[in-house]
């Protein structure tokens, strides 16, 4: 769906569209794609010229670019490897001299390995959809799993030529996991890291773009993980799900040391996400519903 989904939108959304040649207007705008499973906790731009809330591992510093511009597209590090270069590149894109054959596994670990947020102009964009919807059913067919379509974005990338500036900090996710942006999460002092994951507050410490919540964060008795959330959160009688506050935090890291960082992480994650879950059905509460029965309580605590 992600692949032809976008380039649908690029071709019939009254936002872009194209023209008579079959090009895509407004094609100086930057597009950003991310996945339903991400929550935003500050701006996504075009520009990472701005070191202090950047992080990028140390082989892609060196002559980066630091703006999104035709040409340069952006995209989250991921842990994906180069094991495409390795499968049968003329089947899957149609072309016995596609440029993908040219990349090299350890020089194209430095652009290729990327998924969301990819960010890139709109030009880019429609190029890349249009290759990405075409190999994906066919690369699908040698390798059927979860990953087939971010997959087959890195070939399309490669086969157009479009080498993206990989950047670790768009996102955190997996606890255990390099390539992300939880050395900004690891600066926080412990005490402030809840409060600052639940007000998204940029300004006191620089934190990643974006939370993709696609693991199980737990700490405590507090819990997140996204195929174990009711699915009758949005009703009015439902109590509004509870999350730790800062004081449980902090008390709850105080004499760790073994495992400190990695608790750290999931506090941050549950504070985050937790109340912003919270917020939305008090919102939702707030819009639609009406009388004595529009429960208010956050004693919601979602289980193991």
């Amino acid at each position: 769906n992600k692949p032809f989904g976008l380039r649908h939108f690029l071709e019939h959304s009254p936002f872009m569209g194209l023209d008579k040649e079959g090009e895509v207007q407004k094609d100086d705008t930057v597009i950003i794609l991310i996945d339903p499973d991400m929550y935003l906790l500050r701006p996504i731009t075009h520009d990472y010229s701005n070191e202090r809330d950047v992080v990028i591992g140390k082989p892609k510093q060196k002559g980066r670019k630091k703006k999104v511009a035709h040409g340069v597209p952006f995209a989250q590090s991921y842990g994906m490897g180069m094991s495409w270069v390795d499968w049968p590149l003329d089947y899957i894109t149609g072309d016995v001299n596609s440029p993908a054959k040219k990349v090299e596994k350890w020089s194209g670990r430095l652009h290729y390995p990327g998924g969301p947020p990819y960010i890139g102009t709109a030009r880019d964009m429609h190029a890349i959809a249009v290759k990405w919807a075409d190999f994906a059913p066919r690369l699908h067919e040698g390798y059927p799993h979860l990953l087939a379509e971010m997959y087959a974005y890195c070939v399309a990338a490669a086969h157009l030529e479009l080498p993206h500036e990989l950047v670790d900090s768009l996102m955190v996710s997996a606890d255990t996991v390099g390539g992300e942006g939880w050395p900004l999460v690891d600066a926080i002092p412990d005490e402030e890291v809840c409060e600052v994951a639940m007000t998204a507050n940029h300004e006191a410490y620089p934190i990643p773009n974006l939370i993709h919540y696609c693991q199980t964060y737990k700490m405590k008795e507090w819990f997140w993980q996204k195929r174990k959330v009711p699915k009758d959160l949005f009703t009015c009688d439902k109590p509004i799900v509870q999350g730790p506050s800062p004081d449980d935090i902090t008390a709850a890291l105080e004499g760790e040391e073994k495992s400190k960082m990695m608790l750290k992480r999931n506090a941050f994650v549950l504070c985050s996400t937790l109340n912003g879950v919270a917020e939305a059905m008090e919102y939702y509460k707030e819009m639609h519903c009406e009388g004595e029965n529009v429960n208010m309580e956050r004693t919601l605590k979602l289980t193991y």
